[in-house]
């Protein structure tokens, strides 16, 4: 993560910031857009103009069609960017670029760690550069894991050495959207990074396979990297690991480990672009099933003997549907901030707003804390 004493020249004085989402018209994008309406100043940014004159009549906002390389004449200094757009890996970039060039706050929901990677060790030190503040990662991924995974080191006063975060969901998956399908495609068919004994390293998607006690039962995982490997240690400087795992595969975990060895030639022979065009055309998943599902988020701490000395758990309903309120109540949060009082480069939610305001945003989503002990 990076700073900088440069600020953008526009500043808030008290006037509710701009929010515009990019992407407005997809699945997560209208979920946003729906949950933001009447809030205050909202765009919506999309490219089919039937679909996004539509969303703009239903919810009684302004709309943009444009196209992401145009969005440089859309945005405006001290906007708040939600970009909805995917797979992040193929487009992500062009507006994290816009928005640092317009001096835009931007915010992102993407669970694609090789995404991450160039948000924190490429855009973050241009963000920082020129005042300006990127927050990826502002829903399911990762947001509930940095909520506990703080929770569970400050209880650990300081004794914590490995701090292992479990994303899980049971049901409600199926209402997925094409882009999410294909983001989640291109994760596990690229390398991700971790932190270990003291170092970053990167290794596959699935390299290693743990389980996690819920209030449920217990549930298999697959490590998957995520924003936390970045973002931990600065608030927990102890830490010599961070591990973080998705149980939404169960039993096919196995699968996920195997598949992660032959993600280089499945990528030598096209396989992965072949899934993705498959998917594309498949469409969204039927709106009927976000009514449906689980979310589960675990985390726990181990001493330096390897002992769980201190775990956290919390609970949501539908993954999808959490994602899009996380992502909104962020924005809301933000277009209230002066610039004046927000970091600078790519960070993090407990440095935007703290433990207790990230813990407020995750209860207005919908996040129930549960109380558990080691």
């Amino acid at each position: 993560m990076s700073s900088c004493s440069h600020q953008p020249t526009w500043q808030a004085d008290g006037v509710r910031r701009r929010i515009v989402v990019i992407g407005a018209t997809g699945r997560t994008g209208r979920m946003v857009s729906r949950e933001l309406a009447g809030e205050g100043r909202l765009l919506l940014v999309g490219r089919s103009p039937e679909s996004l004159g539509a969303l703009g009549r239903e919810l009684d906002c302004p709309v943009q069609v444009a196209r992401l390389e145009e969005l440089g004449g859309v945005l405006e200094p001290g906007d708040v960017v939600v970009s909805t757009v995917g797979p992040y890996d193929l487009v992500g970039d062009q507006v994290v670029t816009a928005a640092i060039a317009s001096a835009c706050t931007y915010v992102d929901v993407t669970g694609e760690p090789r995404f991450l990677e160039r948000i924190y060790d490429d855009h973050g030190p241009e963000a920082g550069r020129h005042g300006v503040m990127l927050l990826p990662a502002a829903g399911y991924e990762f947001v509930p894991g940095h909520l506990l995974a703080h929770r569970a080191a400050t209880a650990a006063r300081g004794d914590a050495r490995t701090v292992e975060i479990a994303y899980l969901a049971d049901g409600g998956l199926q209402a997925g959207s094409a882009s999410g399908r294909r983001s989640l495609v291109r994760a596990m068919t690229r390398s991700t990074r971790t932190f270990r004994d003291g170092m970053v390293r990167r290794e596959p998607v699935g390299e290693r396979r743990s389980s996690f006690r819920t209030t449920a039962g217990r549930r298999s995982t697959v490590s998957i990297g995520g924003a936390e490997v970045w973002t931990l240690r600065q608030h927990f400087p102890e830490l010599t690991a961070i591990d973080v795992h998705s149980g939404w595969f169960g039993p096919l975990g196995p699968a996920v480990t195997v598949g992660g060895q032959l993600t280089r030639p499945l990528r030598l022979v096209r396989g992965d672009w072949v899934l993705d065009r498959a998917l594309a055309l498949l469409g969204d998943g039927p709106e009927e099933g976000l009514a449906e599902g689980t979310s589960r988020f675990v985390a726990r701490c181990r001493d330096e003997r390897g002992r769980v000395i201190t775990r956290r758990e919390a609970v949501a309903g539908n993954a999808i549907v959490l994602a899009a309120r996380l992502a909104a109540a962020t924005a809301d949060r933000l277009a209230q901030r002066d610039l004046r009082d927000l970091p600078t480069g790519a960070t993090d939610p407990i440095g935007v707003f703290g433990i207790d305001g990230l813990a407020e945003i995750c209860a207005w989503a919908g996040l129930v804390e549960l109380d558990d002990g080691p």
